[in-house]
């Protein structure tokens, strides 16, 4: 009688222990017609340059483009982050920004000209970068290191957009291009190649 009681007590602790794990963050839906970049402000579109943190309250913060998210971690440290996702490029599946792949080039168009794409393997960035001739990969790691310098030539459009008259009407197609995910009028000659 004293092994089954002392057998059960051990099943009990087990399972108390068990329920106190590790917290399990998810991301959530990104729902464009209310979902703000919590830096920028601007549009969270639901494509591949969305990034997410999940707070440890539960609360999340949306990004429209990880340089964003890399801005608001500079002021705010990860200490209140329970996790924080990235999209494939491709897919658009949500992954742990710590286990995805990432290839920067300047060249490259994303929402805030940060120029970087994350990919849910290394084999698909490697595959990315062969196909279109650049592109220089990252791990989750080494994006602390990395310069996070925008595009100037992208961000010149920004700013030029907001002139008022006729004169900043192709800076403002533009930069709605850029946002929705397509070149400007300079931009779609250095697309790159996307390989499904």
């Amino acid at each position: 009688m004293k092994k089954f009681t002392f057998s059960l007590a051990i099943v009990m602790i087990i399972l108390v222990l068990s329920a106190c794990g590790a917290k399990k963050y998810e991301p959530q839906a990104i729902n464009e017609a209310t979902d703000k970049c919590a830096v920028c402000n601007m549009q969270v579109k639901d494509d591949q340059f969305a990034t997410q943190a999940v707070l440890k309250d539960g609360k999340s913060l949306k990004f429209d483009d990880i340089g964003c998210y890399n801005e608001w971690k500079s002021k705010n440290g990860t200490e209140q982050v329970g996790a924080t996702f990235v999209r494939d490029y491709h897919s658009k599946e949500w992954i742990e920004l710590e286990k995805a792949y990432y290839v920067y080039d300047k060249s490259f168009k994303s929402p805030m000209a940060y120029g970087i794409y994350s990919f849910k393997d290394k084999a698909t960035a490697e595959k990315f970068i062969a196909e279109n001739g650049k592109g220089k990969l990252m791990t989750g790691s080494e994006l602390g290191s990395h310069t996070w310098e925008r595009n100037s030539d992208k961000m010149k459009h920004m700013k030029d957009s907001h002139k008022p008259g006729d004169e900043g009407k192709q800076e403002m197609k533009d930069m709605k291009d850029m946002k929705d995910g397509h070149g400007g009028s300079e931009a779609k000659k250095e697309e790159p190649k996307v390989a499904h």
